[in-house]
């Protein structure tokens, strides 16, 4: 991840000469925008929905929060090293962040090795959200979804530090909130609601 932040930084850096990320938090979302120096944070109002920093910045906030959570069990308080706990605020960001350096480095391997462009067109097709795949008319996908040095590519996420939900096969499948569904037409979405189904029916 520090790779990455600091390769994204260089690069604007070096094509836009911007060297800060200024990022507004609001109600609803946050705002991104990059500086080429602080000074231009003056020109918008409400400076404290503002913050502004570089890649040294950012690397240092990530390594304190990394190396700084803490969770209380049986009346004891223990240090996470491995993971980040749920209901940390950016777990969700660190998580996708995290999952795509290797979905990158993945990439990269593939156009490196001139990989054939049907299997790049079926690959832009894959979403994920968090730890959810839905992985469209790919059924070789599971084959190098993990780090394989036999598999194509050599896979693509680390086994032994994350695990990931991939939609089952077929021409319907529950993805999140929604019901997919494959067509003559192509596909087609419902929205899914877990109440109907038996399983759940029995836990609740």
């Amino acid at each position: 991840m520090r790779v990455l932040i600091n390769k994204v930084s260089n690069w604007m850096l070096k094509l836009h000469c911007f060297k800060f990320l200024m990022v507004q938090k609001t109600a609803l979302n946050f705002r991104f925008l990059w500086l080429k120096n602080k000074a231009e944070i003056n020109l918008f109002e409400n400076l404290h929905s503002f913050k502004v920093a570089e890649a040294s910045d950012l690397i240092s906030w990530l390594d304190f929060l990394l190396d700084s959570l803490f969770l209380c069990f049986c009346q004891g308080v223990y240090r996470q090293c491995i993971g980040i706990p749920m209901g940390t605020n950016c777990a969700v960001y660190l998580a996708n962040f995290y999952l795509f350096t290797y979905e990158f480095d993945f990439i990269k391997h593939l156009l490196k090795s001139n990989t054939s462009p049907v299997v790049l067109h079926r690959l832009s097709l894959v979403r994920r959200f968090v730890d959810d795949l839905f992985v469209p008319d790919f059924p070789d996908f599971l084959n190098f979804m993990y780090l394989n040095q036999d598999s194509f590519g050599s896979g693509i996420y680390p086994k032994t530090s994350c695990e990931l939900n991939c939609t089952s096969k077929g021409f319907s499948c529950n993805f999140l909130d929604l019901a997919v569904r494959q067509s003559p037409q192509g596909l087609s979405c419902d929205i899914f609601d877990k109440r109907s189904q038996p399983e759940y029916a029995v836990l609740k």
